[in-house]
């Protein structure tokens, strides 16, 4: 009888045991699920299509020529890490930086662009939780980092320090008007050269000229964005590169120079013998291009302008999601990121089709 009960007892207090787990792992998945939606927000995750849109093109030139498949993979993973990592790195500095201003009495308040620092502000993530996701992020990119340069040894370094020391100084050259020009760097030279890098083992002239065309569009998209804050920043006092060119007009024209070099780009290659003729399908995006200009050159005149969507501005679907107020705003930059989206697509077309037909 003994025997039985003390059986009966175990028993039951198993299943409590079990159910006391199990409510456990249902509140971690709870608690989890809420923090990656802040965690989405904090880390700027909505950005990363750039990194990937950045990292694709030099995977496919490798590819092309026998690069090694598992090792791009890798890289993009590190890609990304990374790039989080800057974004969380960025809004770290500048509000601790903004919160010891406001404790000397240098101002009175935080002067952020709309959503900086949301999840603070919010109360949905601490300080702390950021510095110690910014640890996390840049620890596992040094890992992947190690595991590249324990295969091709100490050249490597060459990409990584000057990647690492761009991406950790971008809050302070940012805060100086050098941001785009940083982001221009990093997904570009250093990202295509890196990238090949790693799949191939050798470095390309070609792929390192080739990335001028999507590092430029890359800027214009950043430049673009600040053109549009253009009012907003002046009355902040941010240091921006439009704010550097003194009106919005002069901007608009540096953006024309950005959008124009990249096509200038191609000619100049496909003329020079480095890309043969068939890298001209990247002219396919020109009307999206010609658009963007046109639109923003409307915006100059007049921002609450309306503008009407049409076939050559990419697609647009974002803007069903968006309030009201923010529609004419987020149509505009939908049309810049759709056009590095496409021209960078057009370019990835090209390397497979000049492959093809060598």
């Amino acid at each position: 009888m003994i025997y039985i009960v003390t059986k009966i007892n175990k028993k039951y207090i198993f299943l409590l045991y079990a159910y006391s787990i199990l409510g456990e792992v249902l509140h971690f998945i709870n608690y989890f699920s809420k923090k990656f939606s802040y965690w989405f927000i904090a880390l700027r995750a909505y950005s990363l299509p750039i990194s990937i849109m950045a990292w694709i093109v030099p995977f496919t030139y490798s590819l092309s020529k026998g690069g090694n498949l598992k090792y791009g993979f890798i890289a993009l993973i590190g890609i990304i890490i990374l790039h989080l990592g800057s974004n969380l790195f960025d809004d770290t500095i500048d509000y601790l930086i903004a919160k010891e201003r406001i404790k000397k009495g240098l101002t009175d308040c935080f002067n952020f662009q709309e959503g900086k620092c949301f999840c603070i502000f919010k109360n949905l993530l601490s300080i702390k939780d950021y510095i110690v996701a910014c640890m996390v992020l840049f620890l596992s990119a040094g890992i992947i980092g190690l595991y590249f340069l324990n295969i091709y040894g100490l050249k490597l370094l060459y990409i990584l320090i000057p990647t690492l020391l761009l991406c950790l100084s971008y809050p302070i050259l940012g805060s100086l008007g050098l941001g785009e020009v940083i982001i221009a760097i990093i997904f570009a030279p250093l990202l295509y050269i890196g990238t090949y890098y790693v799949m191939s083992a050798d470095f390309s002239a070609t792929i390192l000229i080739l990335s001028i065309s999507t590092g430029l569009l890359t800027v214009a998209v950043l430049h673009t964005h600040m053109l549009l804050d253009y009012k907003i920043d002046t009355k902040n006092k941010k240091i921006t590169l439009c704010r550097i060119c003194k009106s919005e007009k002069k901007a608009y024209y540096l953006l024309c120079v950005f959008v124009i070099g990249a096509y200038f780009n191609i000619i100049i290659l496909c003329n020079l013998g480095y890309l043969s003729s068939v890298y001209y399908l990247t002219f396919l995006s020109l009307p999206t291009a010609y658009t963007l200009l046109n639109v923003m050159k409307i915006h100059i005149k007049n921002h609450k302008e309306e503008i009407k969507p049409t076939i050559f501005m990419g697609d647009l679907r974002e803007l069903n999601k968006a309030e009201e107020s923010q529609k004419n705003f987020l149509l505009k930059f939908l049309i810049v990121r759709n056009l590095l989206s496409i021209f960078t697509i057009l370019l990835c077309i090209s390397i497979i089709l000049s492959r093809i037909m060598k």
